[in-house]
């Protein structure tokens, strides 16, 4: 005769379910929070925007502007347009439909539809490539088209098929990745990861190859940079943004380090964190950075964005406090009037005049801020979110759960409707 535990048995069932809690909330992208606790900033990214059309000539849509769009010719892709796309694309929530939501229409489809087309004319132009020259045009388009609810794996056409620009910017290119050095694997790394795609490892730059140059190129105090020894601001937050994505790979790996050709063996969440420790010993008495020597809101911007990414907030780790001077007040600092911002001050200490670049990446710095106090998935992770219904339907079942676990194991009954 076989006898049965009861109370084990329950136990047992209580573990079960409190495994599945724990997996149901492993799908939330990151315990998405009421995004009305961040109101205020909300309202100076909206303000960033305002002032971006109106320096374009109060437009009505930006990105649907002749003005904005003529900056590059005929080009519907450049370093002028797809930053600040980009930032509109990514403040955004996830409708019923598993859509981006956008939080400030302004003609993000009519801009995806002109990015398909430029694709799809550019390939023809240049033999099967977005560039001849810059990798990085590529990985910065398919970024782009992939923040505003496209899908940078199929877009365009070219010779009768779609477009695939990541793997054609990153594992599968024809330009080599390291030909603008440093920039192109980390934006290679950003391009691929931020959608999800896959590598495979007999591409010629498959993750290995894309980390290890990463990690060679670390500086032997932490840090990255272009040139010399000297670790620079804006490429060691950039660096981070690209190594976000496997901080909790377990890999190993062991590498000649190029600054001094001594082996060393990492992962990669130990680099990051080298990164990091670097990143606030560099930071100002004010709370801001800069780069080649001059203080400037860009490279704040890039640090901001390198935080979020990694879930650090700025506005209370100490680390990234300097007499209680945070990188937001100092990326504020450089905010006009009207909510543009300014590279840089003039000798009485203050913004005065407004540019693009500090304009478009401050923008993109806050939504990254903004995503990140709001439990949404980071700037730069653009796999699906959960639908807002979905995530209400999966909160209620874990709680349904816990109460069935706390039920089982200790004979409470706590009163919670089932899911529906």
């Amino acid at each position: 005769m076989i006898c049965f535990d009861r109370s084990s048995c329950w136990k047992k069932a209580g573990c079960a379910i409190l495994c599945a809690v724990l997996l149901f909330l492993c799908l939330l992208p990151a315990g998405a929070k009421d995004v009305s606790s961040s109101s205020a900033l909300y309202d100076e990214i909206v303000a960033v925007f305002d002032a971006r059309k109106a320096h374009s000539g109060g437009v009505k849509t930006l990105l649907t502007s002749p003005d904005f769009l003529s900056k590059t010719g005929e080009a519907n892709s450049s370093t002028f347009t797809d930053w600040i796309a980009l930032a509109m694309g990514r403040f955004s929530l996830v409708n019923a439909k598993g859509e981006p939501e956008f939080l400030y229409p302004d003609g993000q489809a009519a801009y995806l539809d002109g990015l398909a087309a430029y694709v799809s004319k550019e390939y023809a132009a240049n033999g099967g490539m977005l560039s001849k020259s810059k990798v990085t045009e590529g990985q910065r388009c398919a970024l782009t088209v992939a923040a505003l609810g496209g899908n940078p794996c199929s877009i365009g056409s070219f010779e009768g098929r779609p477009v695939d620009l990541v793997a054609d910017n990153t594992f599968d290119s024809k330009l080599a990745v390291t030909r603008q050095g440093i920039m192109g694997v980390i934006f290679a790394l950003i391009a691929k990861n931020a959608c999800g795609a896959k590598t495979p490892q007999t591409a010629a730059y498959n993750d290995a190859f894309l980390y290890s140059y990463l990690l060679e190129r670390e500086l032997p105090k932490g840090g990255w940079t272009l040139t010399g020894k000297t670790a620079d601001t804006d490429v060691t937050a950039m660096t981070l943004c690209a190594l976000a994505f496997a901080k909790d790979d377990a890999t190993v790996y062991t590498v000649e380090r190029a600054a001094d050709g001594k082996t060393v063996s990492s992962t990669v969440g130990k680099a990051a964190k080298r990164g990091f420790t670097c990143l606030s010993g560099m930071q100002m008495s004010d709370g801001g950075y800069g780069s080649g020597g001059t203080r400037n809101c860009e490279s704040c911007a890039q640090v901001l964005t390198a935080l979020s990414a990694f879930e650090i907030d700025a506005e209370t780790d100490s680390r990234f406090l300097k007499n209680g001077n945070s990188v937001i007040d100092a990326l504020l600092s450089y905010r006009l009037a009207d909510g543009s911002f300014a590279h840089t001050k003039s000798e009485n200490g203050k913004a005065e005049t407004f540019n693009v670049m500090a304009t478009d990446q401050a923008a993109y710095s806050l939504v990254a801020r903004w995503r990140c106090v709001s439990g949404m998935r980071s700037l730069f992770d653009m796999r699906p979110d959960l639908s807002a219904p979905l995530q209400t339907f999966v909160r209620s079942l874990v709680r349904y759960l816990l109460s069935v676990f706390s039920f089982l194991t200790t004979g409470t009954k706590i009163s919670v409707s089932s899911p529906r």
